[in-house]
């Protein structure tokens, strides 16, 4: 991790680059040319002259601040996982498109088969902003005036202004990754795959055949590895590995490098440590698309007040961030716990009506599957009005579900559940108009 005293390399080099900035200004030639002896001097000149002293402080906050944010994101153990800035606006559309489906050859025999439109299956995810934080640092008088003893003293000084700030956002990003892990574990979203608790060499070995296994698997296009079940492969290449320290210590990079059939140095790029994840000591790694841990930037900014009466200045850091999981790339946790095996799934009615030109629908859908606790997802097909719509409530024993009739929906809708991780178990329901149209 980057310090401000690794940016602070020289104090007579920073001086001078800050005695340029007041070139043409009305500040230019009040304080001496500096060098390595003249340090203290220099300070005395900045501290008796407030306007100019306010002037320096912002510029040594400012140019540590901006070496540090791109030190900051290029050594991020997550900075892959950063997508850009999104300055406007609080929620990020994911859309996702479909595979085309085959037809076999002369299978429509209309006339009019040539002309018929096939619209694409596509699903779309909405996140929301969910950190907005800031960090706050207050230098006096007395602080910045032992920065003018040496070199090594400006260094500290820069260390107790910034690092608090920035260091205590590079932590927090790692809070808020493994608090985003531990949701997904805990809702059942991310797929699982059992592994023995690695405690030697046999057992690293079976978890590195099983973690090699799992790699060529996601290869093959499938829908059971990622939360919305789309048709999706995520090649080796796109593939990245975060694994607990304590395992990684029992297996060697060697090992690992192999598993992804590339050398030590390349493997290093895909690799990513983590801590225990919360609540789930069980996940000793997961393997996943590169897409599939998301960071957006919407805020990153910087704001200072000199504060006359106590002749101290605040400065404050802004972080507002987007974190998700994607829904629609693929991910697989590595348990040492055992993974529940689900066989079957049902919504509840079994069919419905609803009066045309009426917002109405069954006052209650539920889903259960077996065992209970599966996780799944729904979809709804049929509508023929696009503000016909799938709507949910939390009841006294889970989830309750109702569809919203739109006021010119005419069709037959199906509302289908499928379970996370195997979408070969599904269950659905039907709710047609009354009296048989449609």
């Amino acid at each position: 991790m980057a310090t401000a005293r690794n940016v602070v390399k020289s104090a007579t080099k920073l001086l001078k680059s800050f005695n340029q900035t007041l070139v043409g200004t009305e500040f230019e030639g009040r304080l001496p040319e500096p060098n390595s002896s003249n340090i203290r001097e220099y300070g005395d000149v900045l501290f008796n002259y407030t306007p100019l002293m306010n002037r320096f402080v912002t510029y040594l906050v400012n140019k540590i601040a901006f070496s540090k944010v791109n030190r900051m994101y290029y050594t991020s153990p997550f900075g892959f996982a950063k997508r850009g800035m999104i300055p406007f606006g609080e929620t990020i559309e994911s859309i996702w498109v479909d595979v085309a489906k085959a037809h076999a050859f002369c299978s429509d025999t209309d006339d009019w088969a040539m002309l018929k439109q096939e619209r694409p299956d596509v699903a779309v995810a909405y996140i929301n902003r969910n950190r907005e934080d800031f960090y706050k640092r207050t230098i006096n008088r007395p602080m910045l005036q032992s920065g003018f003893n040496s070199n090594e003293a400006l260094g500290r000084f820069a260390d107790a202004v910034v690092n608090g700030m920035y260091t205590g956002n590079e932590v927090d990003e790692m809070l808020y990754v493994m608090a985003l892990f531990s949701a997904g574990l805990d809702q059942n979203m991310i797929a699982l795959k059992h592994v023995d608790a690695v405690t030697d060499q046999e057992t690293a070995n079976s978890f590195l055949a099983t973690v090699r296994s799992t790699s060529n698997l996601m290869t093959i296009p499938s829908s059971n590895y990622n939360r919305a079940g789309v048709l999706n492969t995520t090649a080796k290449a796109d593939q990245r590995l975060y694994i607990t320290p304590n395992i990684e210590a029992l297996i060697s990079v060697e090992s690992l490098a192999y598993m992804f059939q590339v050398d030590k140095a390349e493997f290093l790029g895909r690799v990513t440590m983590i801590p225990e994840i919360p609540g789930h000591p069980e996940i000793v790694a997961i393997l996943a698309d590169n897409d599939w841990l998301n960071i957006y930037d919407n805020l990153f900014e910087a704001h200072d007040f000199f504060n006359g009466e106590k002749l101290c200045w605040n400065y404050w850091l802004h972080v507002w961030q987007t974190y998700f999981l994607s829904p629609f790339h693929n991910a697989i946790a590595f348990t040492t716990g055992s993974v529940q095996n689900y066989t079957a799934i049902s919504v509840t009615p079994a069919s419905a009506t609803y009066t045309q030109g009426s917002v109405n629908a069954p006052n209650k859908l539920t889903v259960t599957s077996t065992p209970v606790g599966a996780a799944y997802m729904l979809k709804l097909t049929g509508n023929t009005a696009a503000s016909t719509r799938l709507t949910s409530v939390m009841g006294t024993s889970g989830p309750e579900y109702s569809v919203e009739i739109g006021a010119e929906e005419t069709g037959n809708i199906k509302i289908e559940a499928t379970v996370v991780g195997n979408t070969d178990i599904k269950g659905s329901t039907t709710i047609t108009p009354a009296g048989g149209g449609g």
